[in-house]
């Protein structure tokens, strides 16, 4: 799973059983019931790895923003018996720009745009992970 960690939305990106491809996406609302919506979607689906993104600055450094992803995915985290769920944190510089674009593209509304920005960004993340992993494996 990848989280695109967002102060009013949160995307939200699941993979295929083999780890290949980012299949599905939502868009959870970020309100006092989103750790418990996503843990759980981790525990319907059967997560054991879930990869937040981080919003690094252009130079590589964490800003506001990356302190408030790590403080939800240690939430997250807590939601769980050790171990159970593993948390890791991945470079998502561009991925909602990227989305927006691929978006305005695709001719959709600004609002519709609105409603599923944050899950392709969370698709985009989830994909990048899967792809890296991947060729790692496969050296």
């Amino acid at each position: 799973m990848a989280i695109d960690y967002g102060t009013a939305r949160i995307g939200v990106a699941v993979s295929d059983r083999t780890l290949t491809i980012s299949a599905n996406s939502i868009t959870v609302k970020n309100d006092g019931r989103a750790i418990d919506a996503i843990a759980g979607i981790c525990r319907t689906e059967e997560i054991t790895n879930v990869v937040i993104g981080l919003p690094l600055n252009r130079e590589g450094a964490e800003g506001d923003m990356c302190g408030a992803a790590r403080e939800f995915g240690e939430k997250l985290e807590n939601k769980f018996e050790y171990g159970e769920v593993r948390i890791e944190f991945f470079d998502e510089r561009m991925t909602t720009r990227a989305s927006n674009s691929i978006l305005i593209e695709a001719n959709l509304s600004r609002k519709k745009r609105k409603s599923v920005v944050d899950g392709l960004a969370a698709k985009i993340i989830l994909q990048k992970f899967l792809d890296d992993r991947n060729l790692n494996i496969n050296k």
